[in-house]
């Protein structure tokens, strides 16, 4: 059984309430014209994206409380999309349905949703964090992975409220290293070669100033990374100085290398950079 480290998981538990009541403080000075601004969340408005984080809330409170019990089912009705994408365009529409459906009650939803889960997530300790707590993707995954998880969506999905309003948005410093643990398992899920893959290994040195260095070795049908790996000049295809913000908001797919340009400096064949945020378009 792996050991969970218990002050790691109180930590991250604690940046998941900054996340959410920072979050529900900006959400609760929006108009409705504001809540209808398109976010960086393709295809998404700010409200859609809002009742994305508020549906989620709600059902991990139910899986994480069933997978205490023993449970890690999926819950009654559940049928699972054939794949990454399909599922993704359901959960959209349920997510959208389910904001229209809270009307007025959005925002203050969002607010109950995340204090129940914080005092959810309070109530876990010791062995409760090796539970396997059902997830539609993955199938299961432990309270404790659920809670690196939810830092992740809280996280990424605030920056993509927040640049819709701030160019200058940047992703919460609390999350980053969260999200620096977690890069791996998102690029190695959201890499899509589409019609433009590598026709051999290509490497990425990301040198971050705020960080250890991360490398990305993008291959035709994977992705690989390795962290604080100090590989030689001539192994690498193209060297990226950046800090960390940088890095992820490129990993995820959040901005382009335009858009980046002015926060990184890039070493290497031209277009390589553009090919990598290219192919990282998440599902």
């Amino acid at each position: 059984m792996t050991s969970y480290d218990e002050a790691e998981i109180q930590q991250e538990v604690a940046v998941i309430g900054t996340l959410a009541r920072r979050l529900n403080e900006f959400l609760s000075g929006l108009s409705p014209n504001d809540l209808r601004r398109h976010s960086a969340c393709d295809a998404w408005t700010v409200r859609d994206v809002a009742g994305h984080l508020t549906n989620r809330a709600e059902r991990q409170i139910a899986s994480m409380t069933r997978g205490r019990q023993g449970d890690s089912a999926p819950p009654p009705g559940f049928s699972a999309p054939v794949d990454n994408m399909a599922m993704s365009a359901a959960n959209a529409d349920a997510d959208i349905a389910y904001s229209i459906s809270l009307g007025d009650e959005l925002v203050p939803t969002f607010e109950r949703n995340y204090r129940a889960l914080h005092l959810l997530l309070d109530g876990f300790s010791g062995d409760d964090w090796h539970c396997d707590c059902w997830h539609p993707r993955r199938g299961t995954m432990t309270a404790r992975e659920y809670v690196s998880q939810r830092i992740q969506e809280l996280a990424v999905h605030d920056w993509d409220i927040r640049s819709a309003f701030d160019p200058q948005a940047a992703l919460h410093p609390d999350a980053i290293p969260v999200l620096l643990g977690m890069s791996e398992r998102w690029l190695r899920s959201a890499y899509n070669p589409g019609d433009d893959p590598p026709s051999q290994e290509i490497r990425y040195h990301f040198a971050l100033s705020d960080s250890e260095a991360i490398d990305v070795v993008v291959e035709p049908d994977s992705v690989d990374i390795g962290y604080g790996l100090h590989p030689s000049p001539g192994d690498i295809d193209m060297v990226v100085a950046c800090n960390a913000n940088t890095y992820l908001l490129l990993a995820y797919g959040r901005i382009d290398v335009d858009t980046a340009a002015n926060s990184l400096v890039a070493i290497g064949e031209e277009g390589l950079l553009e090919r990598f945020a290219g192919w990282m378009v998440g599902f």
